[in-house]
């Protein structure tokens, strides 16, 4: 079945940890191109071919098969140009089709939401408000100095943000659930929480987001106490509150830079214009501030996570997955600017700088970016030399294992070791995964079938991770 990008998107703005990826398997989508070739005249199947290509990333290649779709098509056509950052062809067709646009798919375009089915409003309406803001942020595109890039497994991506320990660092939900008891998460209606947290460097301040039952996410503070215990979280803000309209539902993976103030983090909603964009907001005595978008080139169509700056290397990363690989993103890192200078409205290629079409049309000629990466290198190696544990092992009661000699039950031992070898294979093969998709992406059909075994292999893997790790807590719980 095809999803329109309006669907999907009603569909991402409810959980919006999604990647805005096709549904559709490639072999699915090629089906669906054959079929519209075979039947030009066909208004439907030239539609669903165009949803396809469209959903995949290939939105050049769907615009010729919306052309032959009908009025609807023109819908199609406009949400595709508004994904090539061609702002006056989205908004030209976005015209037509609403000249002829039908009572059935103005009722349709009606349901749009973000999850709250009793505020709806015309998705074209959301979609022109994109299209003005993607316009406005292409007149300032940040010209920065992007020094390296990497495809990674979506779950796992703050782990490759090499941070000093100034800095702070990110933790999963291990971490959180052990900081922050039940009774605090059902006291604030939180259903779930989230990775990743932020904790300062001291240790004693820990910014997280949680789930709650209706689906909007809130953003929370911890803080260690005296004693080594911690108080009961704060409430920063949900939406509604940062923002002051409740036309979004999602806040989520904050940075706290190390002066305590300034807040980066992530949010959907009508000043996105992608599915979540990056904001900052800086702290006052009253809590935090009106945030701003930081637009162009961070900010895309897509979703873009997580932006933070490392002051003692002075590497700055962010995470999007506006390259559209399934369960992948990309993880930037670039040199920031102490003020931000844009490249002027009419640089050729203006918007191959806003989408980084190329890292290296980034980069300056003389500047030695090997010593900046060896920088960062360094870095992380100084953390890890000073870091004994071997792992993180929590067990029923609180307590917490972190090295072999620690182990109780020899056999419990032993299958740690098992366990740490299947995760670090899991992490192989999730990359390796990231790769060819990657490549399949860029024309390379070839992969297809080993894409397929490694989906098998990293489900199978998956599920010995979790009989593993609960076989060992059994072992040293007897």
């Amino acid at each position: 079945m095809n999803f329109s990008i309006r669907e999907i998107y009603i569909t991402i703005a409810i959980c919006c940890a999604t990647l805005s990826t096709s549904a559709m398997t490639p072999a699915e989508v090629e089906s669906a191109v054959n079929a519209a070739k075979e039947a030009p005249k066909n208004q439907i199947l030239n539609r669903e071919a165009a949803n396809a290509l469209k959903e995949s990333g290939r939105f050049a290649e769907a615009i010729s098969f919306y052309l032959k779709g009908g009025n609807s098509g023109n819908l199609g056509i406009a949400e595709s140009y508004f994904y090539l950052y061609n702002y006056d062809k989205a908004e030209e067709y976005l015209d037509k089709y609403l000249e002829k646009r039908s009572k059935a798919d103005e009722a349709k375009d009606n349901e749009f939401s973000y999850g709250d089915e009793n505020s709806t409003t015309d998705w074209t309406e959301h979609l022109r408000s994109r299209i003005e803001l993607g316009r406005s942020m292409l007149d300032r595109v940040e010209k920065i100095q992007i020094i390296d890039s990497i495809n990674v497994a979506s779950d796992v991506f703050f782990k490759y943000m090499k941070l000093a320990g100034s800095a702070g660092h990110l933790v999963d939900q291990d971490e959180i659930e052990r900081l922050v008891s039940k009774e605090y998460l059902d006291s604030f209606g939180i259903a779930s929480i989230l990775a990743p947290a932020y904790i300062s460097e001291s240790g004693d301040d820990m910014i997280w987001y949680g789930s709650s039952h209706d689906g909007d996410a809130q953003m929370f503070e911890s803080i260690r106490l005296a004693d080594g215990s911690w108080d009961e979280p704060t409430k920063l803000f949900d939406y509604a509150s940062m923002f002051g309209d409740k036309n979004g539902s999602w806040v989520s993976y904050p940075f706290l830079m190390s002066d305590g103030v300034t807040l980066y983090f992530a949010a959907d909603g009508d000043k996105s214009l992608g599915e979540l964009d990056i904001f900052i907001s800086r702290r006052d005595e009253d809590g935090f501030l009106q945030p701003s978008n930081i637009g162009m080139p961070y900010n895309s169509p897509y979703n873009d996570y997580l932006y933070a700056i490392d002051e003692v290397t002075g590497a700055g990363w962010w995470v999007s997955d506006r390259n559209m690989i399934k369960d992948s993103v990309t993880v930037y890192t670039f040199i920031p600017q102490e003020l931000r200078i844009n490249y002027p409205v009419d640089t050729p290629g203006l918007v191959n700088y806003a989408k980084i079409s190329s890292i290296k049309i980034t980069q300056d000629a003389n500047t030695d970016y090997e010593a900046f990466r060896k920088r960062i290198a360094n870095i992380s190696d100084e953390k890890n030399t000073k870091s004994e544990n071997q792992f993180e092992l929590a067990l029923p009661g609180g307590k917490i294992l972190h090295r072999f000699t620690e182990f109780n039950n020899p056999e419990a031992a032993e299958t740690m070791k098992q366990y740490l070898a299947e995760q670090k294979s899991f992490a192989e093969l999730k990359n390796r995964l990231s790769t060819l998709r990657g490549d399949y992406g860029s024309g390379n059909k070839s992969v297809g079938s080993e894409i397929l075994d490694i989906e098998k292999l990293i489900e199978n893997k998956r599920i010995e991770i979790k009989r593993l790790r609960n076989s060992i807590v059994n072992l040293e719980s007897q």
